[in-house]
């Protein structure tokens, strides 16, 4: 069923768990996704993301999940992962998108804030949550995030509690992505996390929906004690998306002749299907 982020996020701090949000850029893994948060019995966020348009064309990708959505037998949420353009956070919005992060974390805090509160202004009008982002996420991956200024610590990216709060009250977001540690993309080396200034967000921010991209790679207990901190939602895409490749190679090899196209994807789909439904049972069972 199609349902607003919002209501899942809502049910998440009342129980203490996180919902998984998952990129889906194909129809295979869009069907793994699905599969693996009802075989939980889990809700989900579907995402897109606007850096995977050359792969994923919105208007090709963004009826098939709102009907995979429709379909689904647990709460699916239809959600824009970084929106970075106002044109394209509206193209999401005529797709019948149930909620969009308005990533405008490049510009200065002020630009940050005047352009998120126009989109949540017109999203709200159209009963669609919107997920902003002050303090930004770093990455592993070439293209996706700003490299460290030269002489600059992570921390640089890090939200600050007290700005946090601001941000939220001038805007009127309805979920908050917070950087205090996590990285986009494979982590290269084991993640610091800094758990004194999540506890200091939360503290700002009592009761209010945070989110932490970069999901993939941090430990079970690293995960628990962020949810514990106040995350209720987790992006979850690199470790899926990249474990097919891991053993096509194998698969391939193995085949007593060379198998179709839709053979391999299926083989893949039940290999992501596997980490998606490994994410979504580990957000909810905290040990």
């Amino acid at each position: 069923m199609l349902v607003n982020t919002k209501e899942l996020l809502n049910d998440a701090e009342k129980n203490n768990y996180a919902v998984a949000g998952i990129n889906t850029t194909s129809l295979t893994m869009l069907r793994a996704v699905i599969e693996a948060a009802e075989e939980e019995n889990m809700p989900v966020i579907l995402s897109h993301a606007q850096l995977h348009e050359p792969y994923a064309p919105i208007e090709m990708m963004g009826p098939l999940m709102k009907a995979a959505a429709q379909r689904a037998s647990v709460p699916c949420a239809l959600h824009l992962d970084h929106g970075t353009t106002e044109t394209y956070i509206y193209k999401a919005l005529s797709l019948g998108f149930t909620s969009v992060m308005a990533d405008f974390a490049r510009f200065s805090f002020e630009e940050n804030v005047q352009r998120t509160k126009k989109m949540v202004e017109v999203c709200h009008e159209k009963g669609v949550s919107v997920e902003g982002e002050y303090g930004e996420m770093p990455s592993n991956v070439e293209g996706q995030g700003r490299a460290l200024p030269e002489g600059k610590t992570l921390e640089y990216f890090f939200t600050k509690p007290e700005k946090a709060a601001e941000y939220v009250g001038k805007t009127g977001v309805d979920s908050l992505v917070v950087s205090f540690g996590s990285v986009h993309g494979i982590y290269i080396e084991k993640p610091q996390m800094d758990y004194e200034r999540l506890s200091a967000i939360r503290k700002a921010l009592p009761d209010f929906p945070l989110v932490m991209h970069g999901g993939s790679g941090l430990s079970e207990e690293d995960t628990w004690r962020c949810i514990d901190g106040g995350i209720r939602k987790i992006n979850y895409y690199t470790y899926m998306a990249c474990e097919p490749a891991k053993q096509l190679t194998g698969y391939i090899a193995d085949s007593e002749k060379p198998p179709y196209f839709h053979e391999i994807c299926e083989y893949a789909r039940e290999l992501m299907k596997e980490k998606a439904a490994y994410a979504v049972r580990l957000f909810k069972n905290r040990g």
